[in-house]
């Protein structure tokens, strides 16, 4: 008789499970399940050398990386296939062009501690004065901004109107511009150290200490934030817990920070001995 009930039990469940799925496909509802997540290890799937060296920080948008050279060549590079896509000569060539755009966001401009968000025509839609110079450049995610001062000041601001959701003193100043991962915030700061942040109130969550510093941008990967130093070393910190999630060892110094493309992990190499730089395409074994 005990069998029974639970068997009935257990199909009753199955059923419901099943009505539930059935309900989220009628209404076109997508299930929040990643079908590429970062795990580790991972394993070299190939490289490609790069014709100069690389400056600022690379961009990813669909499968595609985006790089600008010292020698001023703006490059686009195919992830899965490793094929070069287009390159060309731009005078002050920025990789801007393969980063995600924030939809519904109005355009920034810093100068010192003044933030002005800019509309149609350059009209100045709305201005806030930080307490300090502004450290790296503002973040702008989910109708909202990011950014902190020389002073150690980090601030939220409503994006809409520039209003302060809410501020927060750090230890160090933003070396780089925040990261959005997991409902957290990720904040590399002059001291050393990645701050993990409520995104919704400010709260110092953790920190996570970088022995040889924090010189390149961290890069969102899923709920994780790949980390980059001095070192031939990249971190994976996972906003959710604030521990590492994983960590791999180039074979050379890094020439930026490492970014994602799902399922890839892609690094910029520099070769210590002839000073020729490479793209490296990392996979989970």
């Amino acid at each position: 008789m005990d069998r029974r009930c639970i068997a009935i039990v257990l199909i009753g469940l199955a059923l419901a499970a099943c009505a539930a799925l059935a309900a989220c496909a009628g209404s076109g509802a997508k299930l929040l399940v990643d079908p590429f997540p970062l795990r580790f290890p991972l394993a070299e799937a190939g490289s490609l050398e790069i014709d100069g060296h690389i400056v600022d920080q690379p961009g990813t948008k669909d499968g595609i990386v985006t790089f600008a050279t010292r020698e001023g060549y703006l490059t686009a590079v195919v992830i899965p296939s490793r094929r070069v896509l287009w390159s060309k000569p731009v005078e002050g060539a920025s990789p801007e062009a393969g980063r995600a755009a924030d939809p519904g966001t109005p355009a920034l401009h810093v100068e010192g501690p003044v933030l002005r968000a800019m509309g149609a025509g350059g009209r100045t839609l709305w201005e806030f004065t930080a307490d300090g110079p502004i450290a790296a450049a503002p973040a702008l995610h989910n109708g909202r901004i990011y950014f902190g001062t020389a002073g150690r000041m980090f601030y939220a601001l409503k994006a809409a109107t520039g209003k302060v959701r809410w501020r927060r003193r750090l230890q160090g100043a933003p070396a780089h511009p925040a990261v959005a991962a997991a409902g957290r915030l990720a904040v590399a700061a002059s001291n050393s150290v990645v701050y993990r942040l409520s995104r919704r109130g400010g709260s110092v969550l953790s920190w996570h200490a970088v022995p040889s510093r924090v010189v390149y941008e961290p890069a969102a990967a899923g709920p994780f934030v790949l980390i980059s130093s001095a070192s031939p070393m990249i971190t994976a910190l996972d906003m959710r817990s604030g521990t590492d999630a994983g960590q791999y060892e180039a074979s050379g110094p890094l020439a930026a920070g490492a970014v994602w493309s799902p399922p890839y992990v892609v690094l910029f190499v520099e070769d210590e001995a002839s000073g020729r730089q490479k793209i490296v395409f990392l996979r989970s074994r």
